[in-house]
């Protein structure tokens, strides 16, 4: 998001051309793709989740609040998107910091392309991490069914947020339940105890990705089929939502989708934390999200769109660590002085979302205090919370975080940090 009063981020495909079909004609495919049977509109069924049962004591055990149902935006429920989207089976959490819908397809452990042994020795560590929570998964798993699928969703969610909060170094408690006072800046911790935010972060996942359309038409104002992450400003709370249908597919991939999860949610997380106010500087939340994400996997990056026509497919490597020591060498990356003030992400190539991750990663390696100071500073009020801040503001502000921070110019940092990169043994 460009300002407060933007809501619609233009954001989060990965690296794979799109559909160019019109919005309407997605949702005429929704239509003839199984909403309507004999004239009637069929509806998914979903039935008691075999984990929990649904019992309280179960439900509690897993952090779990709910299976719904519970707001989900300004002036709607889960109950009205099960409505809107009738042939969607969704399955509704509440967890402590999210509400999830989650839809998505069973999916068989196997397979043999590159990525199937990264994905099925990750999955096993999870699912023994589970089911410390939730006793009722098998020990051994041949399928992802739906209501599986939705838990480790759930979990992943929350795993992510506790990660990001051990970054800053923080815990649930230092955030308001009400809104802090913003007169007074540097001590200002937000406006709710979800990161800053009133209400929890919202994580749509759908199986078509006509469903999304209709979703956003209904409730964000415009129609988007791609994942996008919305600010719901009346709501305080930040979104991010797709579909199985994403880039041609690749959201069927479980590893995928949780890589791109994992990107999207930290960029919503770091971007909201005191509150959701300002943008952060394109690198540093970029640099954030990829950081995180690669953690889960390196092969399925993502990039944030130009905007709402961008079609264009992105390069599909992935071995960044391969790439980066070459281009640090041959002075192929922006100088850090220009490249810091970039204003949005969805203008960056690769090369520049590569750079934004190796900075990121060289300074949560060497100086992480430091890096979340600045981070810190970065998100302190403009005017009171009572306009949004100019460019020109913006960039002022990041030089003297910077400075405060790392004790040096960003001219200096870059010889601090090619000299880490050339140093690096290739991995």
């Amino acid at each position: 998001m460009t300002h407060t009063s933007t809501r619609f981020s233009r954001l989060a495909l990965p690296l794979v051309r799109w559909s160019a079909y019109a919005l309407m004609g997605s949702l005429f495919a929704l239509l003839s793709a199984g909403s309507l049977v004999r004239g009637q509109t069929t509806r998914a069924q979903v039935g008691v989740d075999p984990y929990t049962g649904g019992k309280p004591e179960a439900l509690a055990k897993a952090g779990y609040v709910s299976f719904g149902p519970f707001p989900f935006g300004e002036g709607y429920t889960t109950g009205s998107i099960t409505n809107l989207l009738g042939t969607e089976p969704l399955i509704w959490i509440e967890t402590a910091h999210f509400r999830l819908g989650c839809a998505l397809s069973p999916v068989a452990l196997k397979g043999r392309h590159d990525w199937s042994r990264e994905w099925n020795k990750l999955l096993k560590a999870e699912l023994k991490e589970l089911r410390k929570v939730i006793p009722g998964i098998k020990k051994k798993v041949k399928v992802l069914d739906p209501w599986l699928r939705a838990h480790l969703m759930a979990w992943r969610l929350e795993k992510l947020y506790a990660e990001v909060l051990a970054n800053l170094g923080l815990r649930d408690e230092w955030f308001p339940k009400q809104s802090s006072d913003p007169q007074d800046a540097e001590k200002f911790r937000g406006l709710g105890p979800y990161f800053g935010m009133k209400e929890k972060f919202t994580v749509l996942l759908l199986q078509q990705a006509a469903s999304h359309a209709r979703y956003t038409r209904a409730y964000h104002g415009i129609e988007i089929k791609d994942p996008i992450r919305y600010h719901d400003i009346k709501f305080s709370c930040m979104y991010w939502g797709g579909s199985e249908e994403t880039a041609n597919g690749l959201y069927r991939i479980d590893l995928a989708l949780h890589t791109n999860l994992t990107f999207n949610i930290a960029h919503n997380l770091y971007t909201c934390y005191r509150a959701y106010g300002h943008d952060l500087p394109a690198w540093v939340s970029t640099g954030l999200s990829h950081w995180h994400a690669r953690r889960v996997s390196p092969r399925f990056p993502t990039y944030d769109r130009r905007d709402d026509n961008d079609g264009n497919a992105r390069s599909a490597f992935w071995e960044w660590d391969k790439r980066v020591k070459g281009l640090v060498k041959n002075e192929v990356f922006e100088p850090l002085e220009t490249f810091m003030d970039h204003e949005h992400s969805g203008k960056f190539g690769l090369e520049q979302h590569m750079q934004a991750w190796a900075l990121v990663d060289y300074l949560l390696t060497t100086r992480k205090a430091a890096t979340f100071r600045f981070l810190h500073s970065l998100k302190e009020p403009f005017h009171a919370r009572r306009r949004v801040p100019s460019s020109q503001e913006l960039r002022i502000r990041q030089r003297d975080a910077f400075r405060d921070a790392f004790d040096c110019e960003p001219a200096e940092m870059q010889v601090q940090w090619r000299k880490f990169v050339l140093g690096k043994r290739g991995r």
